[in-house]
């Protein structure tokens, strides 16, 4: 049995050692690679895929050509809640079977959210510019605003944003939410408010995102949206880059439709910072997608995605976390 840990060298940069010694507990002859992935190395790992069982990845991109290559394969556990790694549709018709992880950064997520909402409505990044200059002065922030009493929309309303917004409240802040799937009993149970986009670009002083990344919700954050918000508010965005326009997401802070965003996703993964239009305001925060990060969530992610792959290869199908494809379980 041949397992695969791929990704790219940062993303390497973890206690590997530990995610083998859970994998051979399990499958003491298996023969464990680990594979850096770069595009100039494709050939190597195209060659690599066609005698491996399971793969561990986070960031590879397992589009259908790759996929094709995987002639043994049975399994892809994603180090990610995400899946836009991988073309699940290829996966299902060739039997591979798709395990993210369903989660395990919860609290990390929500602190990391309410974290950037704090620093921009008390312009902490204008105070630190200014007390590094040798300048003291409470007014260099601009006109702040307490938040008890604003409204903030949280679009999304998974594990994530549900923890959001029991933190929002406790601050005093109004909670609406944008969800297809939150029942007006259950908004009542938790004291938020369903309301539709329009509604929420016009009432919203904050806008959180934590919306999945999907066919629908690609580009859903666009200038026609920004445009949209009458009460300038601030952006916050810890869920998917993706659906953001950022092109548009600029405009919107230069026309003063937002006053300011947090960001932890930006459009890319990869994006060449020297190129970064939203670098060298003081109105933005940007952080490298480490909302998810710390010492617990990164040893609670290596566990279940070993744990998945445990699962899926051993037919305990109902033990894996999440199966993005269940019709392709055992068809391998």
């Amino acid at each position: 049995m041949r397992i695969m840990i791929c990704d790219y060298q940062i993303d390497l940069e973890r206690n590997l050692e530990y995610e083998k010694e859970l994998l051979l507990s399990a499958f003491p002859d298996a023969e464990i690679s680990i594979f850096m992935y770069s595009e100039d190395r494709k050939t190597d790992f195209l060659a690599l895929l066609k005698d491996t069982d399971a793969v561990i990845n986070t960031y590879v991109p397992f589009d259908r050509e790759v996929l094709s290559a995987c002639g043994k394969m049975k399994c892809i556990a994603l180090n990610s809640m995400g899946l836009d790694t991988v073309d699940i549709q290829a996966a299902t018709e060739f039997g591979i079977m798709v395990c993210p992880v369903a989660e395990y950064c919860t609290d990390e997520v929500a602190e990391h959210t309410v974290a950037l909402i704090f620093a921009l409505s008390r312009g902490l990044k204008l105070y630190t510019r200014d007390i590094e200059k040798h300048i003291w002065n409470y007014q260099s922030a601009g006109k702040l605003r307490r938040l008890r009493g604003q409204t903030m929309t949280i679009f999304g309303f998974g594990h994530i944003g549900r923890a959001v917004a029991a933190r929002s409240q406790g601050m005093g802040i109004h909670v609406q939410v944008v969800s297809h799937s939150l029942g007006d009993y259950e908004a009542q149970e938790l004291g938020v408010v369903k309301v539709d986009w329009k509604t929420a670009m016009k009432s919203s002083d904050i806008i959180s995102n934590h919306l999945s990344f999907n066919r629908q919700t690609a580009g859903y954050f666009d200038l026609g949206k920004f445009k949209c918000a009458e009460k300038s508010p601030l952006f916050i965005n810890t869920g998917r880059g993706g659906t953001v326009v950022q092109e548009d997401l600029i405009k919107a802070l230069d026309l003063g439709y937002l006053r300011g965003a947090g960001l932890d996703v930006l459009e890319a993964e990869n994006t060449d910072l020297s190129k970064l239009a939203l670098l060298g305001r003081d109105n933005v925060i940007l952080t490298p997608h480490a909302a998810f990060y710390s010492i617990q969530s990164a040893k609670e992610l290596q566990r279940i995605s070993c744990a998945n792959v445990i699962c899926a290869l051993t037919g305990r199908y109902d033990q894996i976390t999440k199966l993005a494809n269940p019709t392709a379980a055992g068809r391998r």
